[in-house]
């Protein structure tokens, strides 16, 4: 079983969710609508938050080989 923190979110990429529950918020009526948004909300994202991920980086996966892989607590 792969663990919950392969995932992307996990390793402090965290902005990827947030992005996409932005994203989702309202339907889209084409693929280019689609993108429309998704480039305005990534824009969005502040340089400071996604630097504090960014930074959140190295303990993340320090904690996940401490835990060889397996779950751990959200921070």
């Amino acid at each position: 079983m792969a663990s919950v923190l392969a995932r992307p979110q996990s390793f402090g990429l965290f902005h990827l969710r947030v992005l996409q529950n932005k994203v989702n918020a309202k339907p889209h009526s084409s693929i280019e609508a689609l993108k429309k948004t998704l480039v305005k909300e990534w824009d969005a994202l502040s340089p400071d938050y996604l630097r504090a991920t960014i930074d959140a980086y190295p303990r993340r996966l320090r904690a996940v080989i401490e835990k060889r892989g397996g779950r751990m607590e959200q921070d």
